[in-house]
């Protein structure tokens, strides 16, 4: 390697390392909660869309930065004196792609299946079948399928329940049978 090539690279490494330092990890404000967990209402600080270039708040968890930016993820955690990333992606317990949450779960002896996948990395599903009343049940689930919130609705309304829940939670992807039910097989 030429010496040229070497300064350029410790240049890189040196500007890279200058701008990344404090940029790795929950934003201050938002610190991690005493249970070790609890990251949902977090902002994280990652290097947005250039290594070394500006940096972005993202309210989604750094594990699906990862996956969606591996190349950028790869640069960061090869910089020396940046602490390495991967201690912030393994926090808490969501999916990162749709594929990885089953079509269909029990809970509470319930079949429910899937909805969709949230930004936050938590799994809605609904009820395979109303009840007598014609009650849909809603319930969000983490990566160890453990219920995290739940909801009954009318199934009249549960188009309109998952437009609030887009607006408000945010949609990572929908599964492709509520897609197809709320735009008519697009």
């Amino acid at each position: 390697m030429s010496s040229v090539a070497t300064e350029e690279r410790s240049a890189y490494e040196k500007h890279t390392r200058s701008n990344l330092e404090p940029d790795i990890g929950a934003v201050d404000e938002h610190e991690l909660c005493e249970c070790g967990h609890c990251d949902r209402p977090q902002e994280y600080r990652v290097p947005w869309p250039q290594i070394g270039g500006d940096v972005a708040y993202t309210e989604y968890h750094p594990a699906r930065y990862r996956v969606n930016h591996p190349d950028i993820w790869e640069h960061v955690r090869a910089v020396d004196g940046v602490d390495d990333p991967d201690a912030y992606a393994v926090i808490g317990s969501r999916f990162l792609p749709l594929d990885e949450v089953q079509s269909e779960i029990s809970v509470d002896s319930e079949k429910m299946s899937r909805v969709a996948l949230g930004v936050d990395g938590w799994a809605p599903f609904d009820s395979a079948e109303p009840d007598e009343d014609g009650g849909v049940r809603f319930v969000t689930v983490s990566r160890d399928l453990e219920p995290r919130e739940s909801v009954t609705i009318n199934r009249s309304s549960a188009g309109e329940f998952l437009t609030w829940y887009r607006h408000h939670e945010g949609i990572h992807a929908l599964d492709p049978g509520a897609r197809d039910a709320l735009h008519g097989g697009r």
